[in-house]
């Protein structure tokens, strides 16, 4: 019985010598037309990529327990502050589009970093997740604050409250300072009080706006009508 067997190519050394030489040559990035300018986008955008890799890596890492709630809050804190930083640049947020586009262009499976990135703020700034390090009230005392702690967020409080009234609209002029009060805030306290779950809604609310969006009138009153009421509810849980 005849069996015909596939023909298989036979390789001396040569052949192999030069299989291995093309193994060991670095495959370019870029086409050799691509001038300068482009080439920095596009590894401009390969970071912000990376960037959203890391960020819903360091997400598993916190809901596993495996980093403490103050290291998580550190590094989320510096990884959204290096995305807003890239996409500060116009060319980059052009082409960026948004963060929908570019999930759906480059195939990205990160939904907590998605989250994350759209609420604009550490899960533990959110929902006022203290470290294991202690509440900011003075051990020993009831319902005593730490005093620091209070002047900052008071001070927040009016920063902000001051930048409307000298008609700060923009994203990029009030999404630090209403994160920075939030922060401030829990580091008061943890206890939840009336109208903070709408400093949060306005926090997200402002990250989702484009950089070149501005707050109409009439959302610039309302925020600052629910800065005051935040503000009273403040002071009534401290007393």
């Amino acid at each position: 019985m005849n069996v015909n067997y596939p023909m298989i190519a036979n390789y001396n050394e040569n052949n192999l010598g030069q299989f291995a030489e093309s193994l060991s040559h670095e495959i370019p990035l870029f086409d050799h037309s691509t001038d300068s300018r482009k080439r920095e986008k596009i590894e401009t955008l390969a970071e912000v990529y990376s960037l959203i890799i890391v960020l819903d890596q360091v997400e598993k890492a916190y809901l596993k327990d495996s980093i403490s709630s103050e290291d998580y809050t550190m590094t989320v804190n510096k990884l959204l502050a290096q995305y807003k930083t890239y996409l500060a640049n116009e060319e980059i947020a052009d082409e960026y589009q948004d963060l929908q586009t570019f999930k759906e262009k480059y195939n990205i499976s990160a939904s907590n970093a998605i989250t994350r990135l759209e609420r604009g703020i550490p899960v533990t700034v959110e929902h006022a997740i203290q470290s294991n390090r202690g509440p900011t009230a003075v051990a020993g005392t009831e319902k005593k604050y730490s005093g620091k702690a209070v002047a900052e967020a008071t001070g927040n409080f009016i920063t902000v409250m001051d930048a409307l009234k000298l008609n700060y609209k923009a994203k990029d002029q009030l999404h630090p300072l209403m994160s920075e009060l939030l922060l401030s805030i829990n580091r008061v306290s943890s206890q939840d009080f009336e109208c903070r779950s709408k400093l949060v809604e306005w926090i997200v609310k402002i990250n989702k706006m484009k950089i070149k969006e501005t707050l109409t009138e009439e959302e610039a009153r309302e925020l600052l009508f629910d800065l005051e009421s935040a503000y009273k509810s403040f002071y009534t849980l401290l007393e």
